[in-house]
């Protein structure tokens, strides 16, 4: 992990680009932590959420649960930056609240749990000890002591799920409290690491990880060590995506400016041709927003690209966009 940071801290990334993956990772994030919950809706319909668009969907309870996680990540990526500001109580009891507002009074989100649940085989500890357990764990995350981030990041993960100190959503808030405290990190990765996405496509793997080191009953002396590794190689192979996947981009738009200026585009329709490759899709909001244009000159600007080839349209008229469809 040490030279994986090393290596990224020293790529080039233009800042405008940095925005544009900081976005997909934020939906990838958003898809990802609901999908392990079971109420994932996909990418794409989190990327309209994002953008304040309406979500053609019948479960209302899963749109609700992406809309929140969109404000949860706004609030961790808002914390990550304020470092005058400690990993308390009061944070993880907002980042509860932040996931599972709008739900049913009995969750009480953001309040500790008056009686016993289980999850599974595992039963967490008793209602009773919840608030000294989370008093002792909250000291925890800005400890001065010898334990590297990464494994800070991970152990408090699953001592967090393991306490369940909430009703409903401490996977969520878990996995909150776990970017927060990389980000707060020197392991941050400016940001734009989705663990949450790795995880979800390693679902089964994921859950399995973690009742291993769990066992059937809470214990302040469980075995990590399956866990810790399985949680550093998520971390070190979502980092070696986006480093990957940076490298190939960089590369690749580095060729397009130059193929697009024969092809007769100028470096305004690159840049939004850039955010189509790397987000699958742009609109004509989207493209207004990253070029600076009317919407006038957006309209025949994707309507040039379309005619190129490089754009393909999807939809009509308020709700168009339009698709990648080829690489320069």
């Amino acid at each position: 992990m040490d030279r994986q940071r090393w290596l990224f801290e020293n790529m080039l990334l233009m800042p405008r680009y940095e925005v544009w993956v900081k976005r997909s990772i934020s939906v990838a994030r958003v898809a990802g932590t609901t999908a392990i919950e079971g109420e994932g809706i996909g990418t794409e319909a989190v990327s309209d959420l994002m953008r304040g668009g309406a979500v053609a969907r019948s479960d209302a309870d899963a749109v609700r649960a992406n809309s929140n996680a969109i404000a949860a990540y706004e609030f961790i990526d808002y914390l990550s930056e304020q470092s005058d500001i400690p990993l308390s109580e009061l944070v993880i009891r907002e980042l509860n609240r932040q996931f599972m507002r709008g739900g049913p009074e009995l969750l009480t989100p953001g309040v500790y749990r008056k009686g016993q649940n289980s999850v599974g085989n595992f039963t967490p500890p008793n209602q009773g000890d919840v608030p000294a357990l989370m008093r002792d764990f909250a000291e925890w995350p800005c400890a001065d002591d010898d334990v590297h981030p990464v494994l800070r990041a991970g152990i408090a993960h699953l001592h967090l799920v393991s306490v369940h100190p909430f009703w409903d959503g401490n996977g969520r808030t878990s996995r909150g409290m776990m970017t927060l405290i990389l980000q707060r990190s020197p392991f941050g990765f400016r940001n734009l690491l989705s663990v949450e996405s790795w995880f979800a496509d390693r679902r089964d793997a994921y859950i399995d990880a973690i009742e291993r080191a769990q066992g059937r009953s809470f214990s302040e002396t469980y075995d990590m060590t399956g866990w810790l590794e399985f949680f550093v190689e998520a971390l070190a192979a979502a980092a070696q995506s986006l480093m990957d996947e940076l490298t190939d981009w960089h590369r690749w738009m580095q060729e397009v400016q130059g193929s697009l200026r024969q092809a007769g585009l100028n470096d305004r329709q690159a840049d939004g041709l850039a955010y189509a490759a790397r987000a699958g899709r742009i609109t004509r909001p989207e493209y207004i927003e990253i070029t600076g244009v009317s919407p006038i000159t957006a309209t025949r600007d994707l309507a040039r690209l379309v005619e190129a080839g490089f754009l393909e349209v999807q939809g009509r008229t308020r709700g168009r966009a339009y698709l990648f469809k080829r690489r320069v």
